[in-house]
């Protein structure tokens, strides 16, 4: 044995500093625009989705930021528990250009462009959008369905779900001629069982609020007015049984995702690579227009003008 060698231990060796969380302060203003995030002094998040105060356009920025948003509340030790909204009358009933219902600024003419898109985008940001949600969060997460919309991955992915009750789901890839791959496949199948969600994947109908209740996609449903506030009161509930019991927040948490966690770990790269080889092989498979108002038909619903839903920010200390 060589009795020159030493081995570093505490006392001796050298450590650089560990960079800190990003404070609070400066990720809830870094997204603003996309995401209005506030805090309860004892740590419960609201985060917002938003365009510039009015209604989700579900396009790149909004896709981009969730993810990197949802990165920082992760870290940040003082949040406690996660509550996720939008804004206006509707979850996500917009795309690029709200005006003419466009939903993709993404050029899909050539296979080397839908390449590119794949990359940067499909998978380059769907992929953390959800799993920095469902694996990174340790904390609670309650979803305020604020109104009919697709794009619904990401609420039923939460822990906990309150819609309004005029709320209509729809999957608006088999009105695209997308497979039902990245995620919303998982989410559906979890929350309202294999069978119904293989029809609802395969046909674009609409799920109803009391359908969505009945068979356990979301616990209740509440007039819009009462959305927020009844999801404070839930919030609050979970919180002072979690008071002075960090260990019971903390691995709740894993009791109640486990089950969605294992879904993810067992479909999800495997599924979303499936619809990004359907995509890339069939020309006919994009987003458009008339797909996006094929779907709004078949709910019978009318999408009004962008402009004409409310715009407003939400402060969670409000309704503290």
């Amino acid at each position: 044995m060589n009795e020159n060698l030493k081995m570093p231990n505490l006392a001796t060796a050298q450590f650089n500093p560990v960079p800190v969380p990003v404070p609070f302060e400066e990720y809830s203003k870094k997204y603003e625009g996309h995401l209005h995030i506030t805090r309860t002094p004892d740590g419960v998040v609201l985060m917002q989705l938003n365009n510039n105060g009015g209604p989700i356009i579900w396009a790149r920025p909004i896709h981009r930021a969730f993810h990197m948003a949802v990165r920082d509340i992760a870290s940040d030790p003082d949040n406690k528990l996660l509550i996720i909204t939008g804004t206006g009358d509707y979850w996500v009933g917009y795309g690029l250009d709200p005006g003419g219902m466009k939903s993709s600024g993404i050029d899909e003419s050539t296979h080397k462009a839908r390449a590119q898109a794949t990359i940067e985008d499909y998978t380059g940001d769907a992929i953390p959008l959800q799993e920095n949600l469902i694996y990174d969060l340790n904390i609670p997460t309650i979803a305020l369905i604020n109104g009919p919309g697709y794009h619904m991955d990401m609420t039923l992915q939460c822990d906990l779900a309150i819609c309004t009750d005029d709320t209509v789901m729809f999957d608006v890839h088999p009105h695209m001629g997308f497979l039902s791959g990245d995620g919303i496949n998982i989410s559906m199948a979890e929350t309202m069982g294999s069978k119904r969600a293989a029809y609802y994947m395969m046909t674009g109908d609409p799920v109803t609020a009391k359908q969505a209740v009945e068979w356990g996609m979301v616990n209740e449903a509440v007039p819009r007015e009462k959305l927020l506030e009844r999801g404070m009161e839930i919030a609050h509930r979970i919180m002072e049984v979690g008071k002075g019991r960090p260990g019971w927040l903390r691995w709740m948490v894993e009791v109640v995702r486990k089950p969605m966690k294992t879904r993810f770990a067992n479909d999800f790269a495997g599924m979303f690579a499936m619809e990004m080889y359907a995509y890339m092989i069939d020309e006919n498979v994009s987003h458009n227009d008339e797909s996006i108002i094929a779907m709004w038909n078949s709910g019978d619903i009318e999408l009004p003008h962008w402009e004409d839903n409310p715009k407003y920010y939400l402060d969670i200390n409000d309704y503290y």
